[in-house]
């Protein structure tokens, strides 16, 4: 057993999650990581980094077959800094579009399906997290309805994954941003409130630039 005092912990490695509607440029934030980064582009998103980004780009295909290879390959031997999965939201429903298609359900995913995507989807970002590297998941935004104790409903910004295993996968973020368009610039926010979700328990910042969100 390992024991090591609080004074010595140190922040090598991020796990970090960025979640905003499509085209609001977490794509692009991707390829403004300092090298060396491997995206993982589940969604065929990546075009946008074609010509001025430097980013190692692997396109899965619809049968998911390259994901397992890959992270086989990551676990004998990772020599990249940043570890990206664009999306995360689209992982998950390539993985049921999958199990719909080879299931006796005339291609729509059983009850069975969504169990075994929402153990595998948290057993993949578990197991990247083992990695030496930073991990980035990307994710579409969606909107929850809360009540509060005092009876005010409102909704909150979240990550596009299945409720059941949400709340699971932003434990496991150290960073969770929400990307943010007020008109002049873009910028990622940090800080949660009632409105959205968000975290920096790294760096307790309350935003950040695109470029500064490992920083």
């Amino acid at each position: 057993m390992q024991i090591i005092n609080s004074k010595d912990l140190q922040h090598e490695f991020l796990t970090v999650l960025i979640y905003a509607p499509p085209g609001m440029g977490k794509t692009t934030l991707l390829g403004m990581l300092p090298p060396k980064t491997l995206i993982i582009d589940v969604d065929n998103g990546t075009s946008v980094l074609a010509g001025d980004f430097d980013a190692d780009i692997v396109r899965l295909s619809d049968d998911l077959h390259e994901f397992s290879e890959i992270l086989k390959e990551l676990q004998t031997e990772c020599k990249y800094k940043n570890i990206a999965i664009d999306s995360l939201s689209e992982l998950e429903r390539a993985m049921l579009t999958y199990f719909g298609k080879i299931g006796n359900n005339n291609g729509v995913p059983s009850i069975d399906a969504y169990n075994r995507v929402d153990y595998k989807i948290l057993s993949y970002c578990r197991l990247l997290r083992t990695l030496k590297a930073n991990i980035i998941f990307t994710a579409w935004e969606t909107q929850r309805d809360f009540t509060a104790l005092t009876g005010e409903k409102y909704s909150q910004a979240y990550p596009l994954v299945r409720e059941k295993i949400a709340d699971n996968i932003c434990g496991l973020c150290d960073i969770i941003g929400r990307i943010v368009d007020d008109g002049k610039e873009r910028f990622i926010n940090l800080e949660s409130s009632m409105s959205a979700i968000a975290k920096d328990r790294i760096f307790k910042r309350k935003t950040c630039k695109f470029e500064e969100v490992l920083q």
